[in-house]
């Protein structure tokens, strides 16, 4: 870790002149069209919209809490910190509603409420939390609820999301990329900032130690709905395409094909844990 640069102005010099020029790139050399095999295989075009629309619930999430952010900042390197995650976020919304309103768009489907059947009750109360919490002012709390516990629950699933759509929708599993740098980057910012904000308080750190693990039990509930869903489905649709997805990886050396349902879902959770406790002990919410 101590070879990495904290400093905001490093990862603004890295992010847009080289991170995201190198990403655009990438993007580009893809091909802006849906595949033809999304377009021809109904249930496959089904889970790649729905989660399309989960990209886009939890960006637009994040874009909202980290513009808050910023207009709460106590710090200038808080300040920094926000409006840099601020731009990111914006990119990432910006790119997987573009994809999805053309994933809708093919399948003749409007535009409007694209997001409303994906975003369960329990996501939504928890949301509905975060925004509350960052307008009422109190930034080190919603940094910890977004940082840490969404984003942070989060991220590990985009490397799983991108292994699988790499062999159906190249250009879909470029975004995933381009995301899971830049929230890896966000978690590890978002952690290092709350243990910075709270140093020296500990009545204060122990309240957002109690905050963070409550919405950590609540996105726990919300993971466990999103995780069996999804990975149903993918399961489901890759055993359908088996040629297209014979060389899936649900992790490094290890093929969807050859590995249950059941214990898919398991691996997921256990990443989801084991990467959450190593941030919130990074953030010193332990």
């Amino acid at each position: 870790m101590s070879s990495i640069d904290w400093s905001i102005a490093g990862w603004v010099r890295r992010v847009p002149s080289l991170q995201w020029a190198r990403e655009d790139a990438a993007l580009a050399h893809h091909t802006a069209a849906l595949p033809e095999i999304v377009l021809t295989s109904k249930p496959l075009a089904e889970v790649h919209r729905l989660d399309l629309a989960l990209f886009e619930v939890f960006e637009e999430a994040a874009l909202r809490v980290s513009g808050a952010l910023v207009r709460r900042a106590p710090t200038p390197e808080a300040l920094a910190f926000s409006a840099q995650q601020t731009l990111d976020e914006a990119r990432h919304h910006e790119l997987f509603r573009a994809r999805h309103l053309l994933a809708r768009s093919a399948a003749g489907l409007p535009a409007g409420g694209a997001t409303a059947a994906i975003l369960i009750p329990p996501l939504r109360k928890f949301l509905d939390h975060c925004y509350e919490v960052a307008d009422a002012g109190s930034f080190v709390e919603a940094l910890a609820l977004m940082n840490l516990v969404l984003e942070g629950m989060a991220f590990p699933l985009y490397a799983y999301e991108q292994r699988y759509w790499a062999p159906v929708d190249p250009a879909l599993a470029a975004l995933v990329k381009s995301a899971f740098a830049d929230e890896t980057r966000h978690c590890a910012f978002g952690a290092r900032t709350v243990r910075d904000l709270l140093a020296g308080d500990p009545e204060r750190r122990a309240r957002v130690t109690k905050l963070a693990l409550e919405a950590r039990a609540a996105m726990a509930e919300v993971f466990r709905y999103y995780v069996r869903k999804f990975v149903g489905l993918f399961d489901a649709v890759a055993r359908r395409h088996r040629e297209l997805f014979a060389g899936a990886e649900l992790a490094p050396g290890r093929l969807i094909a050859d590995t249950p349902y059941e214990e898919q879902v398991r691996m997921i959770h256990h990443s989801i844990d084991t990467e959450h406790a190593r941030l919130m002990a990074k953030a010193g919410l332990t």
